[in-house]
């Protein structure tokens, strides 16, 4: 017996206004503006600002890092305090491409205000041995060598266990992460996590790479004169990271990855990252599409590992 036939309820299409049509014959004349019209007014792209915004990211108006509110100041105040008090400070990362690219980040941008190796470091859960997030075994390790400050990336918003037994040692610990939220706010010095705001925040999205880039750029804002290298340097990792971990593509998110896939695409021709550079040679060989890159480069590291399966997160 065959099952019935399945009984579409299709979507009333509203007729978009012809200023949009306009607008779109003017960026790009070809004959598909009525389709790419609709699609665009199905989204709810219904003024001439917002749908901008969205085809280009210079017309839009990126979201403050100041959004957080207390937490951010929070964050930014206790690595000020670190800085000034020659404290050792450990970045604790996480094994997929949004983990590692957030890892990245935070060991760029905050080796603009720590010295790398001396009192800034970091360090990644082995994936074949041990699970997403905090540990105590790798707490211990970190601790032996004079960790006074944790800043987890992509990771640490359920580990209360961990994070009790950190401070039991003297480890101050800011999470800045992207997962579920805990039914408390954990007691750490600050907790950065986008599942705070409300579903149609511009940052309500963010994955971990793009959290841990929103730390780093309130603390340029706050410590202007000490970065050497851009900001925007940056953009790269957080679109690979982003585009990666399949999160929505809206507000500040695709904002980030346009501009990080500009900034990517500069490594085709003036390298300063030589293993993205050498897979952006293979993806365009390939006849890959500038998203695809994002998408190829972060799931390539995972699926060349010796153990690719993944494993129940608990940060």
């Amino acid at each position: 017996m065959y099952p019935p036939a399945a009984d579409w309820q299709l979507k009333s299409q509203p007729t978009p206004s012809d200023w949009l049509l306009d607008l779109l014959q003017k960026r790009s004349p070809t004959p598909s503006n009525s389709f790419a019209a609709q699609l665009l007014w199905q989204r709810g792209l219904q003024d001439p600002q917002s749908v901008l915004a969205f085809l280009d990211a210079t017309q839009y108006q990126p979201t403050s890092p100041w959004a957080f509110g207390g937490e951010m100041e929070k964050a930014v105040a206790r690595l000020q305090q670190a800085r000034d008090r020659q404290e050792t400070v450990f970045i604790w990362g996480d094994f997929d491409a949004d983990g590692i690219t957030a890892t990245a980040v935070l060991w760029e941008g905050l080796g603009q205000f720590f010295e790398r190796g001396q009192t800034l470091h970091f360090t990644l859960p082995n994936r074949l041995k041990e699970s997403h997030g905090l540990s105590i075994s790798g707490i211990d390790a970190i601790s032996a060598q004079g960790c006074q400050l944790i800043v987890t990336c992509d990771t640490g918003s359920s580990n209360e266990i961990e994070i009790d037994y950190a401070q039991k040692l003297g480890i101050d610990i800011i999470i800045t992460d992207h997962h579920t939220l805990p039914s408390d706010r954990p007691v750490v010095a600050a907790f950065l996590n986008p599942r705070t705001f409300s579903q149609d925040h511009p940052l309500a999205n963010l994955s971990g790479v793009a959290v841990a880039y929103k730390l780093v750029e309130a603390l340029y804002e706050s410590l202007p004169d000490i970065p050497q290298e851009p900001l925007e340097n940056l953009l790269d990792l957080v679109a690979i990271g982003l585009i990666a971990d399949l999160v929505k593509l809206t507000g500040d998110c695709r904002y980030l990855a346009q501009r990080g896939l500009a900034r990517l695409k500069t490594q085709l021709d003036a390298p300063t990252r030589p293993g993205v550079a050498k897979m952006l040679e293979l993806c365009r060989r390939n006849g890959r599409s500038p998203y695809g890159y994002c998408f190829w480069i972060g799931t390539a590291y995972q699926c060349h590992q010796p153990d690719s399966r993944r494993r129940s997160r608990r940060g």
